[in-house]
């Protein structure tokens, strides 16, 4: 089976963030594993619906169940700090 870059989730949290996780192919060419999966977040502003600037970024492991609790617990952080 070919792998490809793809989005596994995104997010947007208490209308000022945005929570991307996607599986693409390490730039480094001796990072093992070389497909994983990154999880972003930026502010976002929901009235021009863009982002802005990069809040946190996390790694995860190659398998999806790992990634989608990275995404929950950095959402789950967010609402706690959020007032």
């Amino acid at each position: 089976m070919e792998k490809k870059p793809h989005k596994l989730i995104q997010s947007y949290l208490q209308e000022g963030y945005f929570i991307s996780t996607v599986y693409l192919q390490s730039s480094a060419p001796i990072n093992t594993p070389s497909w994983y999966y990154e999880t972003i977040v930026w502010e976002w502003d929901k009235d021009t619906r863009e982002r802005g600037k990069i809040i946190e970024m996390e790694d995860s492991t190659s398998y999806p169940d790992t990634a989608l609790k990275s995404h929950f617990n950095i959402a789950q952080k967010l609402l706690k700090e959020t007032p």
